[in-house]
Parts: C-alpha cells; structure tokens; sequence
C-alpha cells in the first residue's frame, strides 16, 4: 500500500523550493544535485519511486488525496502509470496530504482489506 508518494526528490523539494521559498530549481537545485552525487554518489533524480515501482511486480495499491497539496495528486498518476500490474489507485475526494485515513478510516480499511486479502489467503 502507498499512500502520499512522491514521484523523485528532483521533484518534490523543487516544489517545495518554489512553493516555501520562492526560488527557482536554478541554481539551488543543481548545486544541491552536484553535492549530493559528490559526497553519497547518486543524485536528486536517481532517488525515484517512478524508477522503482517500474521494476516492482508485487500487488501495489496507490492511495492519494485529491487535496494533497504537499505531494501532488498529479504524481500518484504518474506512479500508477509506472507500475506493471497488479495494481489499484483511489483517489480519496477532499484529502490533504496523509489524510486519508483519518477522514475515511472504515471505508480506507475496508479498500485496503479488499485489496490485500487475495495476495496473503
């Protein structure tokens, strides 16, 4: 189960850095981009869920706000388009950023059972 994700950092902490702050991805982003491959090896956009669920064959149920504007819902579309079957995504009407089930918890724990309960019987 997924709920809230993002698609790459690149992504989020540029919306972030624009959202918070302001700025531009140039040149904060790039610098930070350099830095970050120089000290750990890899960079902002090598750390992607896009490139992950991709290879991913398990069951994945991607579960968003539709008012998520922390991580945008665009990006759980982005995600659920990755990801090879099997796969289910709920869009959850009036959820901010990890809201979900705190706004719908019965009908979150009954989508959640129903998904998982035929890969674990």
């Amino acid at each position: 189960v997924e709920d809230c994700g993002y698609t790459n950092v690149w992504d989020q902490f540029s919306k972030e850095l624009k959202e918070q702050f302001g700025l531009p991805q140039f040149p904060l982003m790039y610098t930070a981009d350099w830095l970050c491959r120089l000290e750990y090896g890899w960079g902002f956009k090598e750390a992607s869920a896009l490139k992950q669920v991709a290879r991913c064959h398990l069951p994945m149920f991607f579960i968003h706000g539709d008012k998520d504007d922390y991580v945008p819902t665009w990006m759980v579309y982005q995600l659920y388009e990755a990801k090879p079957q099997p796969k289910e995504l709920w869009v959850v009407p009036e959820a901010d950023h990890a809201h979900s089930y705190l706004f719908n918890t019965e009908e979150y724990a009954q989508k959640v059972k129903a998904f998982v309960d035929p890969y674990i019987r």
